[in-house]
């Protein structure tokens, strides 16, 4: 018996009619009786999520693989060798048809297998906090992409986690998962009310950078040290009003040296987040 076909013998078969198709379809719609009852359950296409998931010894409650994939070799050695890792370690592991496969996928051109795990819920009085910290305000964004994207960025300045405030996204969104890489699972990320989210910054002494183009002081010549909070605003309209009127704001401007007056909000919550994150570990640019 070769890999391929022990991989299969370790599978259950799973129609395309079936409630576990279902239910992975409804996960990576966002629509559905299942994301109603389950917050904790996102699901990942491909096996780009794999070995983080695993490594992090996260709870993946179903695994998908095409049965056509396999049997008509159409993986790699290395994706073999990943994916019956996955069917060993996943709770149950169902072998689908392509035909399966496109059924679930919200895109063109899906990939042979699913993962549905879960991740851990967080809120105020479970986010973790450390004496030096980097995290980010999610402040009203529409676009998946975008909140994704700042949180990928985030993780690769050093941050500990961000908060979610006047939320339009489900956290679990299939594609702020994969265009986070990881970043919307790996770290905390939790959801609250923005006045108990204000409240929590004035309590644990944070200081929040708030990009402001009435702003005097530029974004790099902040103090970054002790608790940062860094609030991205809406596409749109940018930032609540609210956040200004705390105690631990800190309004800064990125200098604008052409005609457009300001950055899309993922490149300037990056530019921010990798300018505390550069200062808090004592890295010279």
């Amino acid at each position: 018996m070769d890999k391929s076909e022990l991989i299969l013998s370790k599978c259950n078969i799973c129609g395309i009619a079936s409630d576990e198709v279902k239910f992975a379809k409804e996960l990576l719609s966002g629509k559905g009786s299942a994301t109603k009852t389950d917050k904790e359950s996102f699901i990942c296409e491909g096996l780009w999520a794999a070995q983080k998931l695993m490594d992090k010894g996260m709870h993946i409650s179903h695994f998908f693989i095409s049965s056509d994939a396999l049997q008509g070799g159409r993986l790699s050695e290395s994706e073999l060798k990943l994916t019956e890792r996955l069917v060993n370690y996943a709770k149950a592991s169902y072998a689908v048809s392509d035909k399966a496969c496109k059924k679930i996928s919200d895109r063109d051109g899906a990939d042979f297998c699913f993962i549905i795990a879960r991740r851990e819920l967080y809120n105020l009085d479970n986010m973790p906090l450390y004496d030096n910290m980097l995290i980010m305000i999610l402040d009203g964004q529409e676009q998946p992409g975008n909140i994704g994207a700042i949180l990928r960025s985030l993780d690769c300045a050093g941050g500990c986690g961000a908060i979610a405030v006047n939320r339009r996204v489900k956290l679990s969104n299939s594609r702020l998962v994969r265009s986070a890489l990881g970043a919307s699972f790996m770290m905390p990320v939790a959801e609250a009310e923005m006045t108990d989210v204000g409240e929590w910054l004035v309590e644990n002494n944070f200081k929040a950078v708030l990009t402001d183009l009435t702003a005097t002081k530029a974004y790099c010549d902040v103090e970054y040290k002790g608790r940062i909070a860094i609030v991205a605003g809406n596409e749109h309209t940018g930032i609540s009003p609210y956040w200004r009127t705390l105690p631990v704001a800190e309004p800064v401007i990125i200098p604008m040296l052409g005609s457009c007056e300001s950055l899309n909000v993922g490149f300037a919550s990056t530019l921010v987040a990798y300018e505390a994150g550069l200062k808090m570990h004592g890295i010279k640019k």
